[in-house]
């Protein structure tokens, strides 16, 4: 039986007086892909910022890697070990494509600039960077080109856990494969990873466990053939409903 790497309990979050978050609680163990679903404005990548301590919650707990992170004062040493993945890839502009994935090793590990680079090279080629991309700078790259160095910079930091907020909601329909792709593979060598999307074609293919969250409240969760393809809420079932409409889901069918 795996560990659990990560418990959140009854986690509240208020903004402007406003409930975000009102009462989650999941656990995920280690080697696990869970996937949240949800309309916009759901509380999801709320939840995830509370996770890795951006924003840090009103109420609850969270548990990871054995330790109750929200008492901790050295927030730093927390986000070393959960990855960060955005939407919009939170690239430094300045910086080469290698540059912005050395920079968190040199500062955060405290590597040498040698050991980094070479760390650096590692992480880009594993998400298919290759070598005469590694000197652009992100303005020179593709969308999925600049998220996959931004998947490599989570990578190269050797976290427990990959947070992922809507990596592919930026990008054109072309090149959302070669992200989802690189997440795929991660997913089947066992990366840790809690992911919001609304690919759900993906969410078929690699999730342990949907989470179907609406209002700041987990309606449903389960395996996702149950989740997606049968659920019992009606709320979810209206979404899902919807949503296996536009990505032609459903009698067994995953595009």
């Amino acid at each position: 039986m795996r560990d659990k790497l990560l418990i959140v309990e009854d986690l509240w979050k208020f903004i402007d007086g406003k409930p975000i978050l009102r009462g989650v609680a999941f656990e995920i163990n280690e080697g696990e892909t869970k996937v949240i679903l949800g309309p916009s404005g759901a509380g999801k990548s709320t939840l995830l910022r509370c996770i890795n301590l951006l924003v840090m919650p009103d109420k609850g707990k969270i548990i990871f890697d054995g330790e109750d992170i929200l008492g901790k004062r050295d927030i730093h040493s927390v986000r070393s070990k959960i990855g960060f993945v955005f939407q919009h890839f939170n690239l430094f502009s300045h910086m080469t494509a290698l540059e912005n994935v050395m920079f968190g090793l040199i500062k955060v590990k405290k590597m040498s600039k040698n050991e980094a680079e070479k760390k650096a090279k590692g992480a880009l080629a594993a998400v298919g960077i290759t070598e005469e991309l590694w000197d652009k700078y992100p303005a020179q790259l593709s969308g999925g080109q600049q998220q996959r160095v931004a998947i490599a910079r989570a990578l190269a930091m050797e976290p427990k856990l990959i947070l992922f907020d809507e990596p592919t909601s930026a990008l054109d329909p072309e090149l959302i494969w070669e992200v989802l792709n690189v997440m795929e593979r991660l997913a089947k060598a066992r990366m840790t990873m809690i992911v919001v999307t609304h690919e759900i074609g993906f969410a078929m293919r690699v999730a342990d466990e949907v989470m179907f969250l609406d209002n700041g409240v987990i309606l449903e969760k389960g395996a996702p053939e149950q989740v997606i393809l049968n659920p019992r809420n009606e709320r979810v079932k209206r979404f899902m409903d919807r949503m296996k409409y536009v990505y032609s889901i459903g009698k067994g069918n995953v595009y």
